[in-house]
């Protein structure tokens, strides 16, 4: 829920201003992730989602916001702070669901999974999100590149 509120905000943002570079790849990036981890790990799971809200907000959405930023890609630098919401969201739902006896996905439920488990899937999404920054960043700034090229030439 929070990816998509980020990214609506973003493009919400984006109609009466521009948004800068890094704060649309960190939108690209935590809605590629919303949909990566909805495919592999949520997709059958009941999170107490309507089923159409649910494929709006974990495909179509995640979809749109790839779409745009392939059609105008911007250059980014430093995509490693877009770990930084991720990294803080584990941590707090980790420290936090002991108390509140509640977590968001079965897969950081230590009473599911034992604490390894969810250690390990917590270690994994964390490369996973960690290899898809520096893929939205590549891939903004090679696109980007290649269209200033085929715009100075015309």
């Amino acid at each position: 829920m929070l990816s998509n509120v980020f990214a609506g905000c973003v493009a919400l943002l984006g109609v009466f201003s521009p948004v800068s570079a890094q704060i649309r790849g960190a939108a690209v990036l935590y809605m590629t992730t919303t949909g990566i981890v909805y495919a592999l790990l949520l997709r059958d799971v009941d999170v107490q989602t309507p089923a159409y809200a649910n494929w709006v907000l974990h495909v179509i959405v995640p979809i749109l916001v790839i779409v745009e930023w392939l059609l105008a890609p911007e250059r980014t630098t430093r995509a490693w702070i877009w770990l930084s919401f991720p990294l803080a969201y584990v941590a707090y739902t980790l420290l936090r669901g002991p108390i509140v006896d509640w977590y968001p996905y079965p897969f950081l439920d230590p009473r599911r999974n034992g604490s390894g488990e969810v250690l390990l899937s917590s270690v994994f999404v964390v490369m996973v999100i960690a290899a898809l920054a520096y893929a939205v960043s590549w891939v903004g700034t090679k696109l980007a590149q290649r269209s200033s090229v085929v715009l100075s030439h015309d």
